[in-house]
This record gives C-alpha cells, structure tokens and sequence, in this order.
C-alpha cells in the first residue's frame, strides 16, 4: 500500500497515539496487536475503499477514535483514487510523467505481466477477492472498461491465473473469464499488453473455448478465423450449420476435445474418459455425417473453421 503506510506512522507519531489496523483476513497493515493484547482496548470498523479493517486503541484513547477513523478513511480514498485514476490514463493510451509512475507504481518500471478479467457477478466485489490476494506494492488492480485488470510481475503466471479464477468463482458462485499473455511487458507496452489480453477475452468468449482461460499466445488458430470477412463466413455457416445442430452435447464434446488434443486418438479418448474404439466409432459417424474426415489434418483444419465460425454465430 504505497504511501499510506507512510501516513500511518506519521499519524500515530504526531498524535502519540499508538494503534493497530488490521484486515478483515487478519492481516496487519500497522501497528503491533500483541503489544495491546494485554492492555484494555477498544475497536471500531472503518472502510478502506471496498474493504473493512478494524481499528485497536487503548482504551484511554477512545475519545479520539472518530478522528482517527476519519483521517484514514479519508487518506486512504485519497491515495487510491488518484492511484487508480493514474494507471487508468496509462491504459488508456494518455501522455504520463515516467516521475509521475514512479511516484505511484514504481513496479512498471520493470518488466510486468498483464491480466483482463471479467465476470458475470459484481466487478467489485471481485475486484476486493483480488486485492485480498494481491496486497503487495509489486501489484495493482482497477476496474478499466468494464473489466478488471491486475498488473504485477508472476513468476508462474498460469498458476495465477488458476488460482484468481478458482477464488472469485467459490467465492462468488459466477463464471469468470481471464485474459492474458505469457510475455512480459514493459511500461511503453502496457496499451499493447492490456489490447492482447482483452482481444483474447472475446475471441475465446465468442468461441466458447473451454475452460474460460484464454492465453493470447496460444490464440493464432482462432485469430485468423475470427478476422474471416462476413460474406466468407456466412458461406461456411450455410455449409455445416445443419450438421453441426444434429450433433448433440457428446458429439460436440468429442470434436473439440479431439482438436485440442492434436489430432491425437489415445490422448482425447483418455481425456474423454473413453475407450480407444469408441473415440474411432465417433471419428467414422463424424466422417460419414459431414463428408470431413477430422483424423486429417487439412480436412481437420477446414472442419474446425466452420465449427468455430458455427460457435460464433449461436
């Protein structure tokens, strides 16, 4: 919490009145709890932006909880909005100071990694699971365009993004779609990055791909077919549509876990839970139904244009 740390001390220090502030987690952002564990204390819940923390004093010192409450409240909106407002303006592609970055988020100097998230439950309250899990100065999330973006330096960024995603939905109960890219970015790129990862959101929400974790650099496939022109696209819907509509769930199951397994009969029927024969039976209706054998891979490459294309339109 860049600077409000800062504060605190110089509050406590100029008004000698020593206090703790603690997370609704536990975690202590000032202060020393034990050294009031065995003096008699007062607390009282104050807000920090969409958070709440508990505020501990002596109990000799409650007479001046009000005006403490108020001046961290205060300070606190202050620091963070203006922090929030300044790496929206990054976003968006505006004029910045690299002094001015520096002042606010020291970490874009360096080399960063750049999420988009976007749920169907509330952004906020989301956005507060995040911060919980990102306290740290190396780290920033802000609501930007509907979306939420969290920027900061992961060493194994799909861990993260698994653990971000498993969070907000079993504390949520809502889907949650994350955008992202593997490579590293620097502040110059940070339009680039944030571009990247909400183009790879709504490719992979516009095709349905499993799993709701779209990496940008994994995406060429589906790239190309989504810049298809309109006209080109409406013929290859005309052309299988109705196949594709008497596939049920199981057919279509089968056909994209065939694809992501690279034309691979062992490693689909494995991740389908099948046998070996039953993926082939499946293989040969598909083949005798569409006239496209997907076991090769031009006729393959052919057939998943049209199933995506198809995913779009429905």
């Amino acid at each position: 919490m860049y600077n409000f740390q800062t504060f605190l001390e110089e509050l406590s220090s100029n008004s000698s009145i020593p206090f703790t502030l603690v997370l609704e987690d536990g975690k202590v952002i000032y202060g020393n709890r034990e050294s009031l564990a065995e003096k008699v204390s007062v607390e009282t819940f104050i807000k920090l932006g969409r958070q709440k923390a508990t505020l501990i004093i002596e109990k000799q010192y409650e007479m001046c909880t009000s005006l403490l409450k108020y001046y961290i409240e205060n300070k606190y909106s202050e620091l963070f909005s203006i922090r929030d407002q300044v790496l929206s303006d990054i976003l968006k592609g505006k004029a910045f100071s690299k002094e001015r970055v520096e002042r606010s988020f020291p970490f874009l100097l360096k080399e960063f990694n750049l999420l988009v998230i976007s749920v169907e439950g509330s952004r906020y309250e989301a956005l507060n699971i995040i911060r919980h899990m990102y306290t740290e100065e190396e780290f920033e999330s802000i609501i930007f365009q509907d979306n939420i973006v969290l920027i900061g330096a992961f060493e194994d960024i799909k861990e993260h993004v698994q653990s971000i995603r498993e969070a907000i939905i079993s504390n949520l109960y809502c889907r949650c779609y994350i955008g992202y890219s593997e490579n590293r970015y620097t502040l110059e790129e940070i339009c680039d990055s944030y571009s990247e990862a909400k183009e790879s959101l709504i490719i992979g929400k516009k095709f349905g791909i499993k799993g709701e974790i779209y990496n940008y650099d994994n995406m060429a496939f589906e790239k190309i077919v989504y810049s298809i022109s309109e006209p080109l696209k409406k013929k290859f819907i005309k052309k299988f549509s109705s196949k594709f509509e008497s596939f049920d769930n199981e057919m279509l199951n089968t056909v994209e876990e065939f694809i992501n397994s690279g034309l691979n009969i062992s490693d689909a029927a494995k991740n389908l839970y099948i046998h070996r024969n039953t993926l082939i039976y499946r293989l040969d209706k598909i083949a005798k139904d569409t006239g496209y054998d997907i076991r090769n891979f031009k006729q393959a490459t052919i057939f998943m244009i049209a199933f995506l294309i198809w995913k779009e339109s429905v």
